[in-house]
This record gives C-alpha cells, structure tokens and sequence, in this order.
C-alpha cells in the first residue's frame, strides 16, 4: 500500500527528536561509562562493548523509524505512516467524521489539539496528536480533503471525551487501571532481566 498520490505530505514536530537524542545520550552515556569503570580493570568489558553496540543499533533504528513517520493527505483520501511502519490509508469515501478536540495535558492546566479521523461508526482510525503534530496541520488535513470538522468549544479531559466519544480512545484510555497494573507488571520484568543481565556481565552477584 503507497500514500495517495499527489497528496501532501506533513511531518511530526522534528525538535521532538533532538530531544529524544539528547536524553537518550544523557541516559546511555553515564551509564556505560560506569560500566565500563567497573569491568575494564578485570571484567567482562567486552560484553559491555557488545550491550553498547546492540543499544546504538536500537537507536539508530528509532531514529530512522520516526523519520519515516508522516501523514500523507489529498483530496482522494489520508493516510498515515506510524512508528512502526504500518501504514494506514483511509479514502475520503470512508471518512465519517473529523473531530478537533483540546484535552489536558500533564494533568495539569496546559492543553493540546487532538484531531481525530474517524470512520462511519465513530471509531478512530488515524489520529494525530498535538505532542506530535501542529495544530495548522490539523486544519490543512480538514480543508485539504473537504471534509467538515466537527469541534469541542471547550478543553475536556480524557474522562470527558470518553462519555461524549468512546470509540476515540485507545484501550489503555478506556481502561486506565489495566493499563497501571500492565506497565507495574512491566517495570517489575524489566527490572529483573536488567539485574540478571548485571550479574552475567559480573557487575552484581546472584545468590
């Protein structure tokens, strides 16, 4: 599946990933370099090169994977190319609605455009966030392909929105305790296979 032709193309907010590769360099740098502290003098320090190595190769592939991410939009339809590379393609035959929504961000006063590209029966299809895309994007997708915009007057939280629209929301939106109890879960895993991976480098023992 291509992007439609003779469409627009529209990219994500590229200080995002200046961002993303200084807080990354700010996370990897420190703790390799201790790392290296410890297991050069009589240690595995070649299992540590091998561990920088294959994180290097994993943020050179994130890297390129937002690169590619992009909405492609005509007056034949819209498609969107996420993180992933899956690409999503909705004709504008098949478009029901599009809703222009500001919801709270942080928890907080501060807010963000959220628009959503919606199908006959109400259900997301394509959405593109205001952390990642601009707001006069949004509206060049609605003018673009001819379609009205349906908008909140007024800012509304994640609760909010789901009473008015639930078929915008992902499923961890939908169901906020299931998705803390997954990611405990997660942190919990992830924590015990980098221990282990500390104590095969020979940084920490096991008992």
């Amino acid at each position: 599946m291509k992007p439609p032709s003779e469409a627009v193309r529209l990219d994500p907010h590229r200080w995002l990933f200046r961002q993303a590769l200084l807080a990354t360099a700010a996370f990897l740098v420190p703790v390799f370099a201790v790392l290296y502290f410890l297991t050069i003098p009589a240690g595995p320090w070649l299992a540590v090169l091998i561990v920088q190595v294959v994180a290097s190769l994993l943020f050179a592939y994130a890297a390129r994977s937002f690169r590619r991410v992009a909405v492609w939009v005509s007056r034949d339809g819209i498609a969107e190319r996420g993180f992933f590379g899956r690409l999503v393609y909705l004709p504008v035959t098949d478009i029901g609605s599009l809703v222009l929504v500001h919801t709270y961000h942080g928890g907080g006063a501060d807010s963000l455009p959220q628009l959503f590209v919606c199908s006959p029966a109400g259900k997301q299809v394509i959405r593109l966030r205001g952390q990642f895309w601009s707001l006069e994007n949004m509206r060049l997708v609605g003018s673009t392909l001819g379609v009205q915009i349906t908008e909140l007057g007024e800012t509304v939280s994640a609760r909010e929105l789901l009473e008015q629209y639930p078929g915008l929301l992902y499923w961890f939106e939908r169901r906020p305790a299931l998705a803390v109890v997954l990611f405990a879960v997660a942190v919990v895993a992830g924590g015990v296979l980098l221990y282990v991976g500390l104590a095969w480098l020979g940084v920490t023992t096991t008992t």
